[in-house]
């Protein structure tokens, strides 16, 4: 049950003060050992989970997906389910605390966004335009194709990394590494 002194928590915190495995970790080590990385804020999974559960979200994709599985995949209701899916996390609302926070934790922008380990895009020029980007990356878990390939089930929270936008990033052979100019920008490897 949410209580109210889980507002404490911040929506959105500084790489270093990241508590996230996998690529937030990653990019801690890289940044300890003197690598100059591309300014960069962490959106710990949680936020996603916590976005899931006040706005009923699981209940409503399981009645929206209700038929798609049977015996064989009904392809014309998964396309359906799936538009509504993506329709209604986009149309939902975060904590009204966690939004203000979001913005207010931001410098100005723009901003490069990314699911941790992954290299999908979404970009957003002011802290409130990220919070919109967010939305939208949440909302991609639901294209037609990604409910085909993971199943009925729901999404695993994941963390999203809200980057500077300096540039587009660009694969170095040598460390395996995606940097923008001199700076990394993702750990290897990335999807």
């Amino acid at each position: 049950m949410f209580r109210d002194e889980d507002l404490r928590y911040r929506p959105v915190v500084p790489l270093e003060a990241s508590r996230e495995e996998g690529e937030p970790a990653c990019l801690q080590k890289l940044a300890a050992a003197g690598a100059r990385l591309v300014p960069t804020w962490v959106v710990p999974a949680w936020v996603e989970d916590e976005f899931y559960r006040l706005n009923n979200l699981p209940a409503q994709i399981e009645r929206l997906f209700a038929g798609v599985w049977g015996a064989r995949v009904d392809e014309e209701r998964l396309a359906a389910a799936a538009a509504r899916a993506r329709e209604l996390i986009v149309r939902s609302y975060l904590l009204a605390e966690r939004g203000e926070n979001f913005v207010a934790s931001l410098p100005a922008g723009p901003y490069t966004l990314r699911r941790a380990g992954e290299l999908r895009l979404e970009r957003g020029g002011t802290p409130l335009e990220a919070l919109w980007a967010l939305k939208r990356l949440w909302a991609a878990r639901w294209s037609a194709e990604a409910v085909m390939e993971r199943g009925p089930d729901l999404p695993q929270p994941q963390a999203v990394l809200v980057q500077s936008e300096l540039g587009p990033p660009e694969p170095d052979p040598e460390s395996g590494r995606y940097l923008v100019g001199e700076l990394v920008f993702a750990c290897a490897p990335v999807g």
